[in-house]
């Protein structure tokens, strides 16, 4: 990803001190969303701790992988156990009835990071459309027309994301950013990286909250995953056990 500025969404305390915490998600699954969700209410809270969270788009099934089931069992084990904690806090969640491929919108959103610098109100609205597109409308995020729209509501000029997404320009960035968590060990999302801890999946609220207040300095040590470059990689979403799977061939 030279020359893009990662997306940066940090809170209003963290200009005074704070530790960046990298956040490996794709677009389409449930556990990234609810971190996303949960991430976007620390944020916000002007009394909370000082973050500094960078997104690292992370594809789930890169093409020309087949698609995620959504009526595989594990899926909907997943899907299930995760709306019902989403109940509890009142994050809006439908099951979505397609998986689709997610290369385009991760293109589309390092598009609006190169536009704004990483850190601008249209990229990190943009994140928050396409999840809620997905997760709250049903949206097919893997197909142009539909994520050129989304593009326009978050203050994207239409033209050029067409152009853009039609030419694949960031396809290479996608990529070489996956190949890189996958030498770093990131299995599967979500998953959280601070200084001295890693969390893989959502292991609850709870867990998450400790995880933003404890990432920094003093924290526990990352849990051992793929030594790097282990080959023919492929992270998976963590199953709702919160037990990491094992890495998958291409």
């Amino acid at each position: 990803m030279d020359g893009i500025a990662p997306l940066r969404w940090s809170s209003p305390a963290s200009a005074l001190s704070s530790d960046r915490i990298f956040f490996y998600f794709d677009f389409v699954d449930p556990g990234s969303y609810l971190v996303h969700e949960i991430l976007r209410g620390a944020l916000a809270d002007t009394a909370g701790p000082a973050l500094d969270v960078i997104y690292r788009p992370l594809e789930l099934c890169p093409p020309p992988r087949p698609l995620q089931d959504p009526q595989s069992p594990r899926w909907q084990e997943m899907t299930e156990a995760l709306m019902e904690v989403a109940s509890t806090v009142h994050i809006p969640f439908r099951t979505p009835t397609l998986i689709p491929w997610t290369r385009k919108a991760h293109e589309l959103a390092l598009h609006a990071q190169e536009r704004t610098g990483g850190d601008g109100a249209g990229a990190t609205t943009l994140h928050h459309r396409l999840f809620r597109a997905h997760f709250q409308e049903g949206l097919d995020l893997g197909r142009v027309d539909v994520l050129v729209t989304l593009a326009q509501e978050a203050g994207l000029d239409r033209s050029e994301v067409h152009a853009v997404l039609g030419v694949d320009r960031f396809a290479p960035a996608v990529q070489e950013t996956r190949s890189h968590a996958l030498r770093q060990g990131v299995r599967g999302v979500p998953t959280l990286i601070g200084k001295d801890r890693r969390l893989e999946g959502f292991s609850g609220i709870e867990a998450l909250r400790s995880f933003i207040l404890t990432a920094g300095p003093g924290s526990t040590p990352t849990a051992p995953g793929m030594p790097p470059d282990h080959p023919g990689a492929a992270p998976e979403p963590f199953p709702s056990s919160r037990k990491s799977p094992p890495a998958q061939g291409e």
